[in-house]
Parts: structure tokens; C-alpha cells; sequence
């Protein structure tokens, strides 16, 4: 019975050894969505207006300290790291998509009040 308790103990520690190892990896998949995000911002047309403009910047400035932490095997940092760029750049394509909303929106108000005076 002592064998199957050692067994048992051996494999819950190691269980809890993959596990914790397993929680402190770095996840590529996130980083990946982050820089991806960036790009749609910077589609979005995020350097053309000053707020979106930041946080792009704020964004970029973080994923390259992420990747300053991934080489030092610093993942916990390099994951809050990446949350806040993942953060700034969602916020940077809102703003820059808020942006062209707007402008749009100008636009097509600007087009009905030339059409009504024009109707008049």
C-alpha cells in the first residue's frame, strides 16, 4: 500500500510541476492578436488622429518590451507586458475607427444640407 501512496504522491507532484511550468510559458498566440491589432489600428488610419496616435505608440512601444522579456525569460512581465499593449492597441483602433466614423458621418451630413439647399 506504501508503494501505491509513493506512486500516487510522485505523480500529483509532478502533475503540479507541468502545471505550474506549463502557466508561467509564455502564450505566442497572444502576442500574435497583439501585433495583429496594431496593424489593424494603423489600417484604421490610427496616425491621423493625436489620442489613437498614442496608444499606437504606447502599444508598439510595449510589445517591444515584451519581446525584451522574452529573451531575458522574464515571462511574467513580458504577460503583463502584453496585456497592456493588447490593451492600447484595442483602444488605438477604437478611437481610429471613432474617428472615421465621424468624419464620415460629417460627410454625409454635409451632402444632405447641400442637397436641401439645392432643393430649394
Amino acid at each position: 500500500m506504501t508503494i501505491v501512496k509513493s506512486i500516487v504522491t510522485l505523480i500529483s507532484i509532478g502533475a503540479v510541476f507541468i502545471a505550474g511550468c506549463g502557466s508561467s510559458a509564455m502564450p505566442l498566440d497572444k502576442l500574435t492578436d497583439a501585433k495583429s491589432t496594431v496593424r489593424a489600428a494603423q489600417e484604421a488610419g490610427a496616425k491621423e488622429t493625436p489620442q489613437a496616435q498614442l496608444h499606437l505608440k504606447m502599444a508598439n512601444d510595449e510589445l517591444a518590451s515584451v519581446q525584451k522579456a522574452i529573451d531575458d525569460n522574464d515571462n511574467d512581465r513580458a504577460r503583463l507586458l502584453l496585456n497592456q499593449a493588447q490593451a492600447d492597441a484595442d483602444l488605438s483602433l477604437a478611437l481610429a475607427r471613432g474617428s472615421a466614423d465621424k468624419k464620415s458621418a460629417q460627410d454625409a451630413q454635409a451632402k444632405v444640407v447641400d442637397l436641401s439647399k439645392q432643393a430649394q
